[in-house]
């Protein structure tokens, strides 16, 4: 046993003798049941076969206690917390994180974990790649695909998230990500067999898939490898600590203390110590670095703060100040140019008035009053001018506003974006737009973009929601586990059907259930979107028409001939069949006979109507 480690024994030791002697005082065969919550990543049987040891170690030196061991996912953890049912909680580190500050667990013990003769106290993660890969630094990876096990997964995920942010790599913007469960060896398949360009597990991972002979290292291409002293394996991070056994606060202080002591005290050739792949525990490491991660990452317990006005004030006061400032001065230029306009006019009438009274009086009177007139008439002429380049200059700005808001994408790729962004939205497997036509269903747009869908996803269900012309959703339905459809209407008629559905086997598999409506802000959402799409959808049907006819017409040109085609070129700029056989040197009778071929293979029923399918089809430029 290390010096620390018989330090943390020694001090819990002096805190039980003072505080409790609790154990002495309990009547035998009074028996106190223990609950010890496990994360069951890789199953519940899984759990239990790995912990249960530890619990029976428990209950045999901590006398009147008997520890049991549940196996909990994630979610379940936080139901079992808020019912009480739970003593202590063993679970990872970036799991423990959220649960120190949501419930106030308080770590008393670290995992001592074993890799051959070497006892860990520390984990990380490794990058990796094929070693025939293109990708050679944590830069390289944007527009690749990266599988993890999970987006929760500490040592799966999230560090390596953190990793690649650092160099100006966005995950969710810049990669593919692939989530494929536990256990971490199907993340390496899936990177060996070139299904994904990178993959990220927990260290050791690689070392004991090639002690198994299921790899070989040299097949792996490191990323970001690093060196650490005494640490046995591959990895692209700095080292955190392993999983802690955690009180939660209602836990009595005294039994606390004393499973950390029985803990400490297990020896590494002990049977609970062998069955959790371990070498006993040690105390309670520092767990600051992980709450730094979530904190850069902006992840669950530290998301993203709200703006605050105050802060925001504070920041950018000398800039509102000065916009404020300027916007005030333009106002008082435009009440002063008001003003001023409303001046002149009334001293242009007045001036007009005077003259219609003076006109008797002597020339030189007049013609003094005649050069004042005009110099007034260049002042008037001069303000409106002025009034008419500020009107202009706000034009351009209202423009300029309208580029902004330009889109690049074209109707097609819109559609299937917001399709699929809907659907994720709404947590669903399938989503599907279909068009609405005399009771016949057509397909616009679908997500998954490979996926192959039937329209309608529900024939029933479409017609009950295009009837009742509003959202429509079912719930265990005998194909769909969930699903939801919004007709959309385009003037007063039913136009488009958006289908959401998840089949029971997808929810069976994937243990997820997200429900996108259950506010009636996701109603207006869905609504909106929905409406946006209609309009979208109709201007597409338009432009596909047109696009059709362009191809029609275009394809009627396709077997003229080049002598039929001079002849066309001669039509076109109006010439007659006389100056056509002049210009090509043949006969009237063969440029009659070449525009009566030309009306044929074109389908057109008169001259007229062949020049004007030759303009529509550009054939001629």
């Amino acid at each position: 046993m290390s010096l620390v480690k018989k330090t943390g024994v020694l001090i819990f030791s002096v805190f039980v003798m003072i505080t409790s002697a609790r154990a002495d005082d309990r009547a035998i065969g009074d028996t106190v049941d223990v609950v010890i919550g496990v994360l069951a990543y890789n199953g519940k049987q899984q759990a239990i076969e790995r912990w249960q040891p530890t619990a029976d170690y428990l209950s045999r030196h901590i006398p009147g206690y008997r520890f049991q061991i549940i196996p909990l996912t994630h979610i379940a953890f936080e139901h079992e917390i808020n019912k009480g049912k739970l003593d202590f909680i063993l679970t990872n580190p970036g799991h423990y994180v959220r649960m120190e500050v949501a419930f106030g667990a308080t770590r008393i013990a670290t995992f001592i974990a074993r890799f051959h003769d070497q006892i860990l106290t520390q984990f990380s993660s490794v990058i990796f790649t094929r070693s025939d890969s293109d990708i050679t630094t944590l830069e390289d990876f944007s527009g690749h695909t990266l599988a993890a096990v999970s987006k929760q997964a500490f040592g799966g995920f999230q560090l390596a998230q953190k990793a690649l942010l650092e160099h100006n790599v966005d995950v969710y913007k810049d990669l593919t990500l692939q989530w494929l469960g536990f256990p971490h060896a199907d993340v390496v398949s899936a990177v060996l067999s070139g299904k994904a360009d990178a993959g990220t597990v927990r260290s050791g991972t690689l070392e004991k898939m090639a002690v198994q002979g299921k790899l070989k290292l040299s097949q792996l291409h490191i990323i970001a490898q690093k060196e650490t002293k005494d640490f046995p394996f591959l990895h692209s991070v700095k080292l955190y600590p392993e999983w802690p056994l955690a009180k939660l606060p209602d836990t009595d202080g005294a039994l606390a203390k004393q499973v950390a002591i029985a803990l400490f005290e297990m020896r590494p050739d002990d049977d609970a110590a062998l069955k959790s792949a371990g070498a006993g525990w040690t105390i309670p490491l520092d767990y600051t670095p992980i709450h730094e991660v979530f904190r850069y990452l902006q992840i669950e317990p530290y998301l993203p703060a709200e703006l605050d006005l105050s802060k925001f004030w504070l920041a950018y006061r000398q800039w509102i100040l000065a916009i404020t400032t300027l916007f005030i001065i333009s106002l008082l230029a435009l009440f002063r140019l008001y003003r001023t306009n409303h001046k002149l006019q009334t001293a242009q009438q007045a001036l007009h008035d005077h003259q219609a009274q003076l006109e008797e009086i002597v020339k030189l009177r007049t013609e003094e009053l005649h050069q004042s007139n005009q110099a007034l008439q260049q002042e008037i002429a001069s303000h409106i001018k002025s009034e008419q380049t500020l009107n202009e200059g706000s034009e351009t700005l209202q423009t300029l506003y309208s580029i902004f808001l330009r889109n690049d994408l074209d109707r097609q790729q819109r559609l299937h974006s917001i399709v699929d962004l809907v659907r994720q939205h709404l947590g669903t497997e399938f989503a599907l737009l279909s068009s609405f036509q005399d009771d016949q269903f057509r397909a616009c747009a679908s997500s998954p973009a490979n996926t192959s869908l039937s329209t309608p996803l529900s024939t029933s269900l479409s017609h009950k929601a295009i009837q009742h012309n509003q959202i429509f959703t079912d719930e265990n339905d005998s194909h769909w586990y969930r699903y939801i459809a919004c007709p959309i209407y385009v003037a007063g008629e039913p136009h488009c059907l958006f289908e959401f559905a998840t089949t029971h086997q997808y929810h069976q598999e994937n243990g997820y259930d997200k429900n996108g409506l259950s506010s009636e802000l996701s109603i207006r959402i869905l609504n909106l979107i929905s409406q946006w799409v209609g309009n979208e959808t109709l201007i597409l049907e338009k432009e596909k028409l047109s696009s059709e006819r362009y191809s029609d017409i275009k394809a009627r040109f396709d077997k003229i001939s080049p002598r039929e085609y001079d002849v066309l070129n001669l039509l076109v700029q109006g010439e007659s069949s006389k100056a056509m056989a002049r210009t090509l040197d043949i006969s009237i009778k063969t440029i009659e006979l070449h525009r009566a071929n030309l009306l044929h293979k074109t389908r057109s029923k008169s001259s007229t109507e062949l020049v004007q399918l030759t303009v529509l089809s550009n054939i001629l430029e």
